[in-house]
């Protein structure tokens, strides 16, 4: 059973993100806001203090298909999604008994959305040939899960100071919200990005990728700028540009060079912080047997 979900102080905003890059440019509709590509190409711009390597030069050759694959070191320390379906699912059964006890029926199960976008599916921007080919810079569509309306006792019951969600709430997280990924992850996950996208390596490489883009005829300083296209489905125009990227990257291995860079402040971000992250994985484990100790319980009937 799936109640309303409370807006959770713990909780990222978006997956998308900066979920982080990866959803920065692009709509939950399908469409993408900003300016046409005309007016959104850029020159190249240098970062204070930084000079960028020498680079070959690069022309694009065909994109191969897949999205690249990417791992950075915060990865144990996200909520799997493994352990918050069994928080969620303890959750619904809190929200539900008490619900009971009040007289009132539990809501119908809703569907289950999955995330439009893996975590770092276009954390360097877009890397999948066949995600260009069909919905360019666009996010795929995803139709959301439909759930029948509460009554207005049963949203009385649920909502509020000592609501059934908040009382729910407080029993598996300590707090009035739901579980989700830790403050302390999240901010090392945004902080990282941007530092590593300043060191040295990344800035050649990034204005290695530039010029491979402006030999196939696109003039764009970096990969995060090049997602705005105001058109609500992709146009043959936007799907030729997302190709010559994503083969830009393949050629230049932006998304390799970048992902090490962002590695290594990411092992520095966790070891300045180490008391902090190992609190995230001892409260996880709280959580989690405070969700098993609901869950072992006999569920009442209907």
């Amino acid at each position: 059973m799936n109640a309303p979900r409370l807006a959770a102080p713990l909780v990222a905003v978006v997956t998308c993100c900066l979920l982080l890059a990866s959803c920065s440019t692009s709509t939950s509709g399908g469409g993408a806001t900003g300016t046409p590509p005309a007016a959104a190409a850029v020159t190249s711009e240098a970062v204070p203090g930084v000079t960028p390597e020498v680079t070959p030069e690069v022309t694009p050759g065909p994109a191969t298909d897949g999205p690249a694959v990417i791992s950075l070191p915060l990865d144990p320390y996200f909520l799997p999604p493994a352990d918050e379906a069994r928080l969620h699912t303890a959750l619904d059964r809190l929200v539900a008994d008490c619900l009971r006890s009040a007289g009132l029926q539990p809501p119908a199960p809703a569907g289950v959305q999955a995330p439009l976008l893996g975590r770092y599916e276009r954390r360097y921007g877009l890397t999948s040939a066949t995600g260009a080919r069909t919905v360019g810079y666009h996010l795929p569509d995803h139709p959301a899960p439909t759930q029948a309306p509460l009554s207005p006792a049963q949203t009385k019951a649920l909502t509020g100071p000592q609501g059934c969600q908040e009382s729910a709430a407080r029993r598996i997280t300590g707090t009035t919200g739901y579980p989700g990924d830790a403050y302390v992850v999240r901010s090392a996950n945004q902080e990282s990005f941007e530092q590593s996208a300043k060191t040295p390596e990344v800035v050649a490489v990034v204005t290695a990728w530039s010029r491979c883009m402006k030999r196939a005829g696109y003039d764009y300083a970096t990969p995060l700028r090049t997602g705005t296209w105001p058109s609500e489905r992709a146009t043959g125009e936007e799907r030729t540009t997302a190709l010559a990227d994503v083969a830009c990257k393949q050629e230049t291995g932006l998304v390799r060079i970048w992902n090490e860079a962002e590695t290594a402040v990411q092992r520095t971000l966790i070891q300045q912080n180490a008391t902090a992250f190992d609190g995230v994985l001892a409260e996880r484990r709280r959580m989690l047997s405070e969700a098993d100790a609901v869950l072992d319980r006999t569920e009442p009937g209907p």
